[in-house]
This record gives C-alpha cells, structure tokens and sequence, in this order.
C-alpha cells in the first residue's frame, strides 16, 4: 500500500450568467510553474491525497490550498477608482456599495469584475523574460 498525493488546478472562466470551472492536474503547487490556458482568469488550486492499495485505488479528499490566483494582467480597483472608470456600468458601482466590497478585480481581458478580498485572492506578479517575477526583482 502507498499514498500518492496530486496537485489540481481549477480555472474560471467567465461564463454566460456565472462562472464556469475546469479542473487538471499540475505537477507542482506552486502559482508561478502554474500554465495558463487562454480561457482562464483565476485559479485555485488543491491537494489530494489517494492511497494505492495492488490495483485499487482510494480517492482522498481535495482540499484547496493558498489563495484564488488571478491572472498577472488582471487589475484591482478600489470603490473610487471603478466610480472614475468610464467604462464601468453602474451596477457594479451599487453592487460594491450594496455588498460592501472594497475592491473588485477586473479580468486579463479588461472584463468580468469580480470581488476582490486581499486575505483569501491574489494577482500573481509578471514573469520577466528571464523567468522571475517583478517581486523577486525588487520592482512591486
């Protein structure tokens, strides 16, 4: 008998009326080694641990592990910046004053506002062309 554990990776996509999610596995848990495909804007990602027992196999549990990841050319604006965003509709104006959200994120596309909370999101940072993030350069 072994444990295997496995890394997903589920993205969201923007759907008709609410998101919609695809969920594969990733070789590693970490953000930045994540491949995005061109649908996605955010991701999540979890860890299951399976037990192989011959040739059966038990499913674990996933868990969800670190913060909802969105893509590095998503950009956060507060309440009063999306007040002086021309092309933001006002709904989202009285739906961030009606839900008391602070922050919203705007997806890769420039689309697709969602809420945004510091504690449980996170934009990833952009890769330089030598494969280190702006943050591990000192530039955020």
């Amino acid at each position: 008998m072994k444990k295997e554990k496995k890394v997903f990776a589920t993205f969201w996509t923007p759907g008709i009326i609410v998101a919609e999610s695809r969920t594969r596995e990733v070789a590693t848990p970490d953000p930045m080694a994540v491949k995005w495909p061109d649908y996605a804007y955010a991701f999540q990602l979890s860890e299951r641990e399976d037990v192989i027992d011959g040739n059966k196999t038990y499913t674990g549990e996933s868990k969800n592990v670190g913060p909802l990841y969105y893509h590095s050319d998503s950009k956060v604006e507060t309440l009063a910046q999306v007040k002086m965003n021309p092309s933001a509709p006002h709904t989202l104006i009285r739906n961030m004053e009606r839900n008391k959200w602070s922050k919203i994120v705007w997806s890769r596309w420039g689309n697709w506002p969602q809420p945004f909370d510091e504690k449980t999101d996170q934009v990833l940072p952009t890769l330089t062309r030598f494969g280190h993030s702006q943050m591990e350069q000192g530039k955020c």
